[in-house]
């Protein structure tokens, strides 16, 4: 079953996707979601509280930002079936119920399913992951040149390790060498 365009299901997906994004979110901090955990700012602009992740067992939480667009799915989501309070993604039950909070490894299947949406083949659909949509946020913002505080703050992360995995191709593609072989006049395909 492969679906977008319109629906419930598509309210979800796109509000689900575009939080993990803007927060940069792991699999299980996107399901651990409550509508309490949200607050709406008045220049269109959100947050959203992280209250546990890999990266803080004790709890002590972390915010993170929310584009106006996000926003915009969120709230059509919730609005379709009046959640207002609670889990914030749950399970469709048919074409008209939900039913209790996501489990993690729905995150991996909603992936997958937009990315077969998008266009993408069947090979590259399966090399996708619920994790992909954390990947992509950190090789968007340095392909932005983001400066790395910033991205392991948006991240959560305490070490450098993991943004600059995610970014080595990108990072590749301007770091040292890269920038030695333009001023050298050596990049001229």
């Amino acid at each position: 079953m492969i679906t977008a365009g319109e629906g419930i299901r598509t309210d979800r997906e796109r509000a689900l996707l575009s939080v993990g994004y803007d927060a940069m979110a792991r699999r299980s901090e996107l399901v651990a979601l409550d509508v309490e955990d949200f607050s709406f700012l008045s220049d269109g602009t959100g947050r959203v509280l992280i209250r546990r992740s890999k990266t803080d067992q004790a709890g002590e939480g972390s915010v993170a930002y929310l584009s106006p667009d996000t926003l915009l799915y969120l709230k059509a989501w919730l609005r379709a079936f009046g959640i207002k309070r609670g889990a914030v993604f749950r399970r469709l039950i048919g074409r008209d119920r939900i039913g209790d909070r996501l489990q993690v490894d729905s995150i991996a299947q909603t992936v997958k399913r937009v990315a077969k949406f998008v266009g993408m083949t069947a090979d590259e659909a399966q090399d996708v992951s619920g994790h992909s949509i954390r990947v992509g946020a950190t090789q968007d913002m340095l392909a932005l040149n983001i400066d790395l505080a910033s991205v392991m703050q948006a991240g959560r992360w305490k070490t450098t390790a993991m943004p600059m995995r995610y970014g080595e191709e990108v990072q590749a593609g301007r770091g040292g060498m890269a920038r030695t072989a333009k001023a050298q006049g050596r990049d001229r395909a």
